[in-house]
């Protein structure tokens, strides 16, 4: 039993490695929102997906942990929960447990609130690009390059002061 909570300890802790991981990649994106070259984008994508296929793959193997450890407490598999694991656990390891949990949970968060504000600036500079395609499209309706006989104007298009 002893080695299974030391196993499910040394879990938490590569998991809160990997959520901090993560977390500097959010944090890197969002410092430096709307100003990331198109490679660079693409790497730190690419680097979050890394980091979110990680924190997957450790979360199925702590479950599977978790699982193990209610079977030798006659529990449901379904039914337990870190903290009942931690209320089951001897010290000093249901303290650690608990810091471990704790940690985990605050990361969790703090990726949460990340995650929304760059979702919510990306979103905010589509909504940006979206208008100014409408005024450009707007303005080519109104200026067309070609006549009715479809020659080239001579006059280049102007923008009405109210579209731009």
């Amino acid at each position: 039993m002893q080695e299974l909570l030391i196993e499910l300890k040394s879990m938490l802790e590569h998991q809160i490695s990997l959520h901090e991981s993560l977390k500097t990649d959010l944090v890197c994106e969002s410092e430096q929102d709307g100003t990331l070259s198109g490679t660079e984008f693409l790497r730190l994508q690419q680097r979050k997906y890394f980091w979110a296929a990680q924190i997957e793959e450790a979360e199925s193997h702590r479950i599977s942990q978790v699982k193990e450890l209610a079977g030798h407490w006659n529990l449901a598999d379904k039914e337990i929960r870190l903290r009942d694991i931690i209320s089951r656990s001897p010290a000093p390891i249901d303290e650690e447990l608990s810091a471990k949990r704790e940690t985990l949970i605050a990361l969790v968060a703090e990726i949460r609130s990340l995650a929304r504000e760059t979702g919510a600036n990306a979103a905010a500079r589509l909504k940006a690009v979206d208008a100014a395609l409408q005024v450009i499209g707007e303005a080519a309706c109104q200026h067309p390059t070609y006549s009715g006989k479809g020659r080239i104007r001579q006059k280049p298009p102007t923008f009405k002061s109210t579209s731009a």
